[in-house]
């Protein structure tokens, strides 16, 4: 029996951000529902200097560390300096990434099914949101 869901990484890239926590609003309804739980979390910073700068949640203060609660803490850690240097060198000065590390909990029990009843997953590929809209249009 497995315990834990797929695992996706999500890197959101910003060329001027504007966060107003309707992002962070949802993971936190969708982790509250158990429909997802936010594994790691990880925010990068490259100035117009071509400075880089890394935030971990233990570096945020007591406020807006409280507004990212629903990251675990337990798996924070996942996403590290390694990941965060891929990221790094392909970002543009001025810019801003959020990586997020999303476990689908709901998937664990169809996993459990599936695996329960003989079944081999051979392949799982994600399709993303975007490109599904598009299809959807195209058949309009």
């Amino acid at each position: 029996m497995i315990e834990h869901g797929p695992i996706d990484v999500l890197v959101l890239a910003f060329a001027d951000p504007r966060f107003d926590g309707s992002i962070f609003a949802e993971l936190e309804k969708q982790a509250a529902a158990g429909i997802i739980r936010v594994v790691d979390a990880m925010v990068l910073l490259r100035d117009e200097d071509s400075q880089c700068y890394r935030l971990d949640i233990e570096d945020l203060p007591e406020d807006l560390a409280a507004a990212v609660g629903f990251v675990a803490t337990e798996t924070r850690g996942l996403l590290d300096s390694e990941d965060a240097n891929a990221l790094l060198a392909g970002m543009a000065p001025g810019s801003t990434v959020v990586a997020l590390a999303i476990e689908h909990t709901w998937a664990i029990p169809l996993v459990n099914d599936i695996v329960d009843a003989g079944v081999e997953i051979a392949m799982n590929y994600r399709i993303p949101a975007t490109l599904v809209e598009e299809a959807y249009a195209s058949l309009a």
